[in-house]
């Protein structure tokens, strides 16, 4: 039976935008649009309303100042944006430049703005993909903190001299390396992946946050663990300045959670782990509101990235008391032989499928670990009480995915 095509709106950006230096003399970069062209072919499999914009077949054309314009106004849920842009704006002359024989002519020039980067500011709900070709020294670390600095949740590269090369990536790190000839079609498979991701934002109703008993064994554990985690990550090059709970490109800092009351309390988002108080952490509610995590805590703090998933666990699996996730893998006793398949980071859709696979019963050890694909580890432990599940995880084997 053929699946029924997203009703997600795409918008894809390509082809090559040149800019006038008189009437007569174009700069116009390298680049014919045919890999958008092509993209935006395969995304027409998988969505009902894909639009095309730039310089090449079948797209809207438009000037780099048009650009500009259009992508402040587009109405979509999905960015593609591939466009060939210049690095420099030349100031052009309205009459044709001559210059006499001997005489040497200069042109005014100036930084082009970078488009790409206003994209989630003015519309932050879009998801979006951009591309960028990387100088050959160029590290994964740099390509994702470029990512999250536009706030792009997938994206594709490619190196200066690695001809028909791409690397598809997510702002977690993982990435995989695929040829010309097939990333339209695996592209547009991922982005209907990521299209189906349910995320929520967050609205805080207060400041109020339960007591939280057993501060001293969070951070005791993370304390532990930090030693052995950097001795993994720095095979890796990645920043080791990270706590178990969060290892990986993403953030500087983890997730943990303790069930409380008609919710959780739960880390919020980029604290350090090694120094928790009652402060660093928020109250969340198991019911939504208007579709968001509903919070309580401090000013100017929002929970951690992961609490949807957190509020599905302790909304499903009843059992479930205390849950620590991590950017590795985990393998030895107490780990989960079920399979968890991929989602992006922060993807409420991650919590239904472990809810769906874990017993409904709690383990006699009051400990399971699941390794989600790409993602990290998820320790659900079933005691009030965290000290003996937490000792029981530091003595684990961690490996990078």
């Amino acid at each position: 039976m053929k699946e029924k095509k997203s009703s997600a709106k795409v918008v894809v950006v390509g082809g090559a935008f040149g800019q006038m230096v008189d009437p007569v003399l174009q700069l116009m970069p390298t680049g014919k649009g045919l890999l958008a062209a092509e993209i935006a072919d395969e995304l027409e499999y998988h969505f009902s309303d894909v639009s095309r914009i730039g310089n090449f077949p079948g797209a809207e054309e438009c000037s780099f100042h048009g650009l500009q314009e259009r992508m402040s106004l587009i109405d979509a849920n999905i960015v593609v944006f591939l466009p060939h842009l210049p690095n420099i704006l030349v100031r052009g002359s309205e009459v044709k430049i001559r210059v006499d024989e001997g005489e040497t002519g200069c042109l005014e020039y100036r930084r082009a703005p970078k488009i790409v980067g206003d994209i989630k500011k003015q519309h932050p709900e879009v998801l979006l993909i951009p591309f960028k070709l990387a100088d050959k020294d160029t590290t994964r670390i740099q390509i994702v903190a470029w990512m999250l600095q536009i706030h792009a949740a997938l994206a594709v590269y490619s190196r200066i001299g690695e001809k028909g090369r791409y690397f598809i990536i997510d702002a977690l790190g993982n990435e995989k390396m695929v040829m010309r000839v097939d990333l339209p079609s695996i592209l547009a498979g991922d982005i209907l992946l990521f299209s189906k991701t349910v995320r929520r934002r967050s609205i805080r109703v207060g400041s109020g946050v339960p007591k939280i008993e057993y501060i001293a064994q969070m951070v005791a554990f993370s304390r532990k663990m930090r030693p052995a985690f950097e001795g993994i990550i720095g095979v890796r090059n990645v920043i080791t300045e990270r706590w178990p709970g969060n290892f990986s490109f993403r953030c500087a800092h983890g997730f943990l959670s303790h069930r409380a009351g008609n919710g959780f309390v739960i880390t919020r988002r980029n604290v350090d782990k090694t120094g928790l108080s009652d402060s660093d952490f928020v109250w969340v509610s198991s019911e939504l509101e208007d579709g968001k995590i509903k919070f309580w805590g401090e000013e100017n703090q929002k929970p951690s990235i992961d609490a949807p998933i957190h509020r599905v666990l302790y909304n499903l699996v009843p059992w479930v008391q205390c849950i620590v996730h991590g950017h590795l893998r985990i393998g030895g006793e107490y780990v989960s032989t079920l399979r968890i398949s991929y989602w992006p980071c922060g993807a409420e859709n991650e919590g239904y499928d472990i809810a769906e696979l874990v017993p409904q019963e709690r383990p006699s050890d009051g400990l399971l670990v699941v390794n989600v694909q790409g993602h990290g580890f998820v320790a659900l432990i079933g005691d009030v009480d965290p000290t003996e599940a937490l000792d029981k995880l530091a003595q684990l084997e961690f490996e990078t995915w």
